[in-house]
C-alpha cells in the first residue's frame, strides 16, 4: 500500500462513487467476482496516488510533447488490433503496451526506465487471466508485452466503458454516457506524457492509439488532440455485434454466478448502435480528420490498406517499414489461437434487430 493521499480530480472520484453504487445493486457478483474488483479497483486508485505524486515532483512530465496522434476507432473485431499492432511495428511509432495500462505508475523507490517488477505483475496476471478464460485468445491475442487498449489506462478516470465489460452495470453505464468525457481525454494525454517521460525514447515518435470506447468521444479527442488522425475501421455488424457478445459474455462468466447472456448483449447491442451514430455523425463534419478502412479489404491485402493509411497520415511507407509489417503477419496469422465461433442467436439477439439497430452505419459503410 501507499502513504499517498492526493487522488487527483474528484469528479473522477465521484466516478468511482457511481461505479461501486452500480456494482452493489446490480453486478450480482459470487466471491470470485467481488474480490477480483475489489483488486482491480484499490489497484487503480493506488496508480492515481503514484501518478500525482510523481506530477507533484517532477513537473517537467506535464511539458512532454505529444504531437499528432492516430486514433484507431470501430466496432469490436472489425480488425483495429491487426492495425494497431502493424502501425506500432513502425520504429517510428510507440504505443501502451498491455502491462503499462494495468499499472501505468512507477512502484516505490522505482528507477525511471527500470520497470522490470511492474512488467512481472503484468505477465501473472494475463497468465491468471487466460487460466479463468482459456478461450479468451481466440477472441483477443492478450500478451503483457504487446501493444493494446490505451481504455486502461482511461480506465483510471473512472469514466471508461471497462467494468461494464465484464459487469452488468446499466445505472453506471448511464450515467458515463450522461457525463463530459473531456477530463477523461485529458487525464488520458496526462498518462501518455507519463509514459514517454518514463521512457524517453518514445519522445521523437508517434503514438498509435486503439479502442472501440473511443466511437463515442471522438469529437473530445480532437478537442483534446487537435492534430489527430482516425483510422475508421469497418465490418458488417452482423459478424462483429455477436463476436464481441461472446467475449464480455467470456470475460463475465467467472465472475458471477447469475450471468445473463441476452441481458449483457443486448446492453451492448444498443450501446454499441449509439456509439456508432456519433462517430458517423462527427466524422461527417471531419472528413480531412477521417480514414475508412473495410475489414475485408484489410484481410485480403493489408499491405496495400496499410499504404493508403501511410498517405493519409502524410507519413512514406519505407520498405523497411513494409518488411517489419510482413514479418508481423506471418508471425501472426489470423486463427492463430484457434477458431471463434458465435452467432447471434446464442446472444438473445437476432440478425434483424441487428440489422434495424446499424441500418444507417449497414447503409453508409457495408451495402
Amino acid at each position: 500500500m501507499t502513504k499517498l493521499e492526493n487522488f487527483g480530480n474528484p469528479l473522477h472520484i465521484k466516478g468511482l462513487g457511481e461505479l461501486a453504487n452500480s456494482i452493489n445493486k446490480e453486478a450480482l457478483l459470487n466471491q470470485v467476482g467481488i474480490e477480483a474488483q475489489k483488486k482491480r479497483i484499490i489497484g487503480i486508485l493506488i496508480n492515481r496516488l503514484r501518478f500525482e505524486n510523481d506530477l507533484l515532483k517532477f513537473p517537467e512530465i506535464q511539458e512532454e510533447e505529444i504531437g499528432n496522434p492516430i486514433f484507431i476507432v470501430g466496432l469490436p473485431r472489425t480488425g483495429s488490433t491487426m492495425i494497431h499492432r502493424l502501425l506500432s511495428t513502425d520504429i517510428n511509432h510507440t504505443s501502451m503496451l498491455w502491462w503499462e495500462g494495468r499499472n501505468p505508475s512507477r512502484l516505490e523507490n522505482e528507477e525511471r526506465g527500470k520497470s522490470f517488477k511492474r512488467i512481472e505483475i503484468g505477465k501473472e496476471e494475463v497468465e491468471l487471466l487466460l487460466k479463468a478464460s482459456p478461450d479468451l485468445l481466440k477472441i483477443h491475442p492478450m500478451d503483457a508485452m504487446a501493444p493494446d487498449e490505451e481504455i486502461l489506462l482511461l480506465e483510471h478516470s473512472f469514466f471508461s466503458t471497462v467494468p461494464e465489460s465484464f459487469m452488468y452495470l446499466p445505472s453506471y453505464s448511464r450515467w458515463i454516457e450522461s457525463q463530459d468525457h473531456t477530463t477523461a481525454y485529458e487525464y488520458l494525454k496526462s498518462f501518455l506524457q507519463y509514459l514517454q517521460w518514463q521512457s524517453p525514447s518514445r519522445s521523437d515518435k508517434r503514438w498509435i492509439l486503439k479502442t472501440p470506447h473511443h466511437m463515442g468521444y471522438v469529437d473530445v479527442i480532437l478537442k483534446v488532440f487537435p492534430g489527430a488522425k482516425i483510422i475508421q475501421t469497418h465490418r458488417n455488424p452482423l459478424d462483429t455485434i455477436p463476436s464481441y457478445c461472446s467475449m464480455v459474455t467470456t470475460l463475465a462468466e467467472p465472475l458471477t454466478d447469475n450471468l445473463d447472456l441476452s441481458l449483457l448483449s443486448n446492453h451492448w447491442e444498443k450501446k454499441l448502435a449509439r456509439v456508432m451514430e456519433h462517430c458517423m455523425e462527427v466524422s461527417r463534419f471531419n472528413p480531412k480528420k477521417f480514414i475508412d478502412i473495410n475489414y475485408i479489404h484489410l484481410i485480403k491485402s493489408p499491405l496495400h490498406e496499410l499504404e493508403k493509411i501511410y498517405e493519409f497520415i502524410d507519413k512514406p511507407f519505407a520498405s523497411t517499414t513494409k518488411d517489419g509489417m510482413q514479418k508481423w503477419l506471418i508471425q501472426n496469422k489470423q486463427h492463430k489461437h484457434g477458431q471463434h465461433n458465435y452467432s447471434s442467436a446464442n446472444y438473445g439477439l437476432s440478425d434483424e434487430i441487428i440489422t434495424k439497430d446499424f441500418s444507417k452505419y449497414i447503409d453508409t459503410y457495408i451495402s
